[in-house]
């Protein structure tokens, strides 16, 4: 008997686990605002890459602005960072989706890092 309940409980453990994994990890919509608006401050950093900062920025924006919805500006060079906007403004999930994106190595040698993102 003793052997049973274990079994029932590891069982439950291994459950709920997954449930709470699958939840975490599900790609889902966000609302959408009307008249509101994101901007994305990020850096670029090209490690080498051959046709310089500017286009590594155009490049990144353009591949990881693809991971969210509504109408995206071009990236423009804000001294020392890159500034872009989104319209409507992305909710928590599209956050998430876009900075992974300009954080992970999408493109060879060229990371973004995330400065600032703020809706309005």
């Amino acid at each position: 008997m003793k052997r049973v309940v274990t079994a029932l409980v590891a069982l439950a453990a291994v459950v709920a686990t997954v449930v709470a994994l699958a939840d975490a990890t599900q790609n889902r919509p966000d609302a959408v605002r009307a008249g509101s608006l994101t901007t994305v401050s990020f850096t670029v950093s090209t490690r080498g890459a051959q046709r310089g900062e500017p286009a590594a920025a155009a490049a990144l924006w353009a591949v990881c602005s693809a991971t969210v919805p509504g109408e995206v500006s071009t990236a423009v060079d804000a001294g020392r960072a890159w500034t872009a906007t989104v319209e409507p403004a992305i909710g928590e999930h599209g956050e998430k989706r876009l900075v992974g994106c300009l954080e992970d190595l999408t493109l060879d040698r060229v990371v973004g890092r995330v400065l600032d993102i703020v809706a309005s």
